[in-house]
Order: C-alpha cells, then sequence, then structure tokens
C-alpha cells in the first residue's frame, strides 16, 4: 500500500514478513503490538463457531501477506484474501466498503488493523455483514494508541466504545471485546516507536529492553486507558434482525 512520503519518522513504515508478525522478535522496535495482537487475535478465532459443513470460506480483509493463513487454514477454513491492490497472495482486489462478493458467501471475516485506513469504516461492517452467512463472524482489531501510518490514508484511533458501536452499525453482537496491552504496555511501545524513528535498526538492543521492560509492566499495571489496540469478535444477526437495522 502507498504512504504519503515525508509523514512518518525515518523507517516508520516498513513492512514486515508475515513471520516477523506473528511471531515477533524481541529486538523488533513493534515487538509488543505484535505480540499482543497475535495472541489475542488467536484467542478470538478460538472462540469462533465452528461451521458443522466442510470447507467454510473464511475472507481476509486487507490481508496484505496474509499473515494469518495458515491459522485460518488450520481451523479448517478455506481462506480468500482482498486487498486494495493486487499483489502476492491477494485473492480479490477490492476495498472493505465494496467487496464485490456476493451475499452471504463467507464464514468468517478477518480483518486486522484495516478499519482505521477506511473513510467510513460503519459501511465496512454493513458490508461484512452482507457477505457473511446468517450466524457468521467478524474478528477484528483497530488501534487505539498508534502513531499515524497512512497506508494510503489514516483517518481514526478507536476506544472500546467505538468498536462496539461500529458492531451495531453492522448488525452485529458483541461476544468480546479485549484492550490489547494497558497503559504502561502503551508507554513501552511509543518511546521504541520514537527510538525508532530516529535511529532504525541500530536501536535493537534498546528495544529489545524496553519490550522486555513492557512486558514485565503490562503485567503489574492494569489501567487500560491507553491500551494499543481492541479485539473484538462479533455475530452476525439473522437477515430479520439486520433488514429491521436499515429501516
Amino acid at each position: 500500500m502507498a504512504s504519503e512520503a515525508g509523514t512518518l519518522p525515518a523507517g516508520a513504515g516498513v513492512a514486515h514478513a508475515s513471520s516477523a508478525r506473528v511471531a515477533p522478535s524481541i529486538f523488533q522496535h513493534d515487538y509488543l503490538v505484535l505480540r499482543l495482537l497475535h495472541r489475542d487475535i488467536v484467542r478470538a478465532l478460538a472462540q469462533v463457531p465452528r461451521p458443522t459443513y466442510a470447507e467454510p470460506v473464511a475472507l481476509d480483509v486487507g490481508a496484505g501477506g496474509a499473515p494469518y493463513r495458515a491459522l485460518l487454514q488450520q481451523a479448517g477454513y478455506a481462506v480468500r484474501t482482498l486487498d486494495i491492490a493486487a499483489g502476492p497472495g491477494v485473492d480479490i482486489v477490492g476495498t472493505a466498503e465494496s467487496t464485490g462478493l456476493t451475499d452471504g458467501s463467507v464464514d468468517l471475516v478477518l480483518c486486522t488493523q484495516v478499519l482505521e485506513h477506511v473513510r467510513a469504516p460503519w459501511l465496512a461492517m454493513r458490508e461484512f455483514a452482507r457477505v457473511l452467512r446468517p450466524g457468521g463472524s467478524v474478528v477484528l482489531s483497530v488501534p487505539h494508541v498508534w502513531f499515524y501510518h497512512p497506508h494510503p490514508h489514516d483517518y481514526w484511533r478507536m476506544t472500546g466504545e467505538g468498536v462496539t458501536a461500529l458492531c451495531d452499525e453492522g448488525g452485529f453482537r458483541v461476544g468480546s471485546l479485549t484492550p490489547q496491552g494497558g497503559s504502561a504496555a502503551a508507554l513501552f511501545q511509543v518511546v521504541n516507536f520514537l527510538a525508532y524513528g530516529l535511529v532504525g535498526r541500530l536501536g535493537m538492543p534498546v528495544y529489545a529492553v524496553c519490550n522486555a521492560l513492557g512486558r514485565v509492566a503490562d503485567t503489574l499495571v492494569r489501567d487500560t486507558r491507553f491500551t494499543l489496540n481492541h479485539v473484538c469478535l462479533a455475530t452476525r444477526s439473522g437477515h430479520e434482525d439486520s433488514a429491521e437495522r436499515f429501516l
């Protein structure tokens, strides 16, 4: 995805390989957020009710390198990936608001760290509801405390209450909503981000120390007012509920 030159500190927009996103090194500047993200996505997916028929379909929206493809396949899903531009591993070119898929054609929508880039995320939630079969689920994550990162745009930061409102707009029932990391983890993550903007990969020893301290502090300080992200599992209502909502 495209970025706007000059809007980010040096090196801040570096793209990770899929393996570095699901199993980040403690020497990465964004280790804290990626570790927590993977942990909570795994937990949310484990709570998704499994369809009883063979080979249900999962749609990964804004998939990029599809870091969660293997996880979804291990859970028994046939995986389809969507992104705004063609590229390796991208099955469908489209947007979160307009996927181009037929009604009720997927069983699970996975959308991680994408809705902040969507101008009208409530329309994306309605699109997810449209392509999901009744009773289908969405697992999404959105940032709460994070830097400006246009890919190609960056519009939103969302509280837990905001995530719940988005789900309501789409006709979803929230099953779980998890603040991802506490205020202490966010503090050390921001320090690492600022250091990375100054010295890039040369700061790896500093990142490792901050990451270790951040993990310990996150277990000691339970305050989540400055949580990094929210991870949500929600279930699509039936056709009748959704139809009434938009009359």
